[in-house]
């Protein structure tokens, strides 16, 4: 069973850790989700308590680490040396992805070095200038990492995902209850067409 690892911090932003989660939660039989910081528990934008299964550092163990946004929470998350220095990741050997404003922490670690990347719209002349290209598109793939910008594009994340473990059937599994009613071909077609120009 694949380890998925969801990292927070405080001022973490409602819908791109809470819609992460709930997709992912989904399934529980191909994977199991551990949610990771530096605090047991931490507070999000809208004041919302989530627990943590563990410590950031056991990121380092899992096969897929996922980076949450906040537009208070990442320059924070971006400033603590305990959070920062307990990130030893692996792209050659785990996927890692970050919505929006997860962007940045990546950038720091040197994970986004010589590749395109994108974020949140609002967040893109910030992420420009520590020197990344950043692309006006819902998901980036290079490898075992993506990058995906606007709440939503966690459709494509999740997605991308689902399919690099599992398959399309997974991806369509874990999404199925999200779609709205009456356009299931409409979003089969927006899913597998971003997710084939990532």
């Amino acid at each position: 069973m694949y380890q998925i690892a969801i990292i927070i911090f405080d001022d973490f932003t409602d819908i791109d850790f809470f819609l992460l989660r709930d997709i992912l939660g989904r399934s529980q039989k191909d994977w199991a989700v551990k949610i990771l910081g530096t605090k047991p528990s931490h507070i999000s934008t809208l004041g919302m308590e989530v627990k943590t299964d563990g410590h950031v550092a056991e990121a380092s163990e899992a096969d897929v680490v996922l980076f949450s946004s906040g537009y208070k929470g990442i320059p924070a998350a971006l400033n603590n040396n305990e959070f920062m220095a307990s990130l030893k990741l692996d792209p050659q050997n785990q996927l890692i992805g970050s919505i929006c404003a997860g962007a940045f922490i990546l950038a720091k670690l040197g994970l986004l070095d010589g590749i395109t990347a994108t974020t949140h719209p609002d967040a893109k002349s910030a992420l420009e200038a520590e020197g990344i290209y950043v692309l006006d598109k819902a998901l980036v793939v290079h490898g075992n990492l993506a990058t995906a910008g606007g709440c939503l594009s966690q459709l494509y994340l999740t997605g991308w995902l689902a399919e690099r473990l599992y398959g399309v059937d997974k991806r369509r599994e874990i999404h199925r209850q999200l779609i709205p009613a009456g356009q299931s071909e409409t979003f089969e077609t927006l899913i597998s067409r971003t997710l084939s120009e990532a």
